[in-house]
């Protein structure tokens, strides 16, 4: 059977979107071949050991599907047929039908490789499907759904990790339990049985905790329901509290910052916006703001940064503010001002 096939170059170091059009609604022969590129050169994906693909519908429902170098965990995980064709040449193939094609409309894609902890993924990929015109080709049992079979992968992976624990396990128990046999050590061997049959039903009633929980996510994935998620954040001790925007503003309106005497671990350390005099911003309505080098604080206010201390400096040198009064100690005390390019003697100073 011949099968109409849609070629695409599909970069992994740019966000370019590759759009494919040209497909129908209903249709199950499309065959999508992409080539994952790096610049102008083919990328090699030799090493990844599994490849997802995620489909967002038109109607928001996602696919999920994906590949892997174990045949085991495969089954239902692969229902579009992705076929690695040549890693090194960075050469991927699917097929688009059934839940990738009973909707009309733009679908939005994306393929993501992983192996060991490294995750990569694409640029997108979107195809448009087209209306069909076959009076009798709107199947009314077919409707539009999601599609998880990456979570089954997940679990079956997951099942096949513990599997292999229990299995190590088991071996450097037997390796112990024949060492001890060897060395004639009766107590200690039954000690070591006793330890071993303890553990192993601990770890087997948390394998299937760790498998139920995971079921549980992928059911809740697939369909959203109140009572899973309560069930879950009340078994992992997670925040029952909604938190919304009137709810944190509520618990935060009362700060406290402490007392002079509290520890480093009791005091709560507020600061505010910092630095030298010379690269004061204009602060925001409200904003505090210190200027560490002239030892000014300020506020910002409706027509620029107000100063919240000192009415007048003293000292041999003027200050750098050019609003405080200076009382020049170096010209027996004499009050100066500045007058916009000047520090200028006052003849009378008054102060309540």
């Amino acid at each position: 059977m011949n099968y109409k096939e849609f070629n695409i170059s599909l970069p992994v170091n740019t966000n370019n979107v590759a759009v494919v059009d040209g497909i129908v609604q209903y249709d199950t022969a499309n065959i999508v071949n992409i080539r994952l590129m790096d610049g102008v050169k083919p990328f090699d994906f030799t090493g990844y050991t599994e490849v997802f693909i995620e489909i967002c519908k038109p109607d928001g429902n996602h696919i999920q599907a994906c590949v892997t170098d174990d045949p085991k965990v495969n089954g239902d995980n692969n229902p579009y047929t992705i076929h690695v064709a040549d890693p090194k040449e960075g050469r991927i193939s699917f097929n688009l039908h059934g839940q990738a094609t009973v909707l009309a409309g733009t679908h939005f894609g994306q393929i993501m490789i992983a192996s060991g902890g490294k995750v990569l993924t694409t640029a997108r990929v979107n195809y448009y499907v087209g209306d069909t015109l076959q009076s009798d080709a709107d199947p009314g049992g077919i409707t539009s759904s999601g599609e998880y079979s990456s979570l089954r992968t997940l679990i079956a992976r997951n099942s096949a990790i513990a599997t292999a624990e229990r299995d190590r396990v088991d071996a450097e128990t037997l390796r112990k339990l024949a060492e001890l046999a060897r060395e004639n050590r009766i107590d200690a061997l039954a000690d070591e049985i006793r330890d071993y049959l303890n553990n192993a039903v601990g770890y087997v009633e948390q394998t299937e905790d760790y498998m139920e929980r995971a079921q549980r996510f992928a059911e809740l994935a697939q369909n959203p329901s109140a009572e899973i998620m309560e069930s879950l954040i009340a078994e992992l001790n997670l925040a029952s509290e909604t938190y919304v925007d009137g709810s944190i503003a509520t618990a935060t309106k009362n700060f406290d910052a402490g007392n002079y005497t509290d520890n480093a671990e009791a005091k709560k350390l507020l600061k505010v916006r910092r630095g030298n005099e010379a690269d004061l911003p204009p602060l925001e309505a409200g904003e505090l703001g210190f200027s560490v080098d002239a030892g000014t604080a300020y506020i910002g206010g409706s027509s620029g940064n107000i100063p919240l201390n000192g009415a007048y400096a003293a000292g041999t040198t003027a200050p750098q503010r050019k609003d405080l009064l200076w009382i020049d100690t170096s010209a027996g005390g004499a009050v100066k001002y500045w007058d916009g390019s000047a520090w200028q003697p006052a003849a009378t100073a008054v102060f309540a």
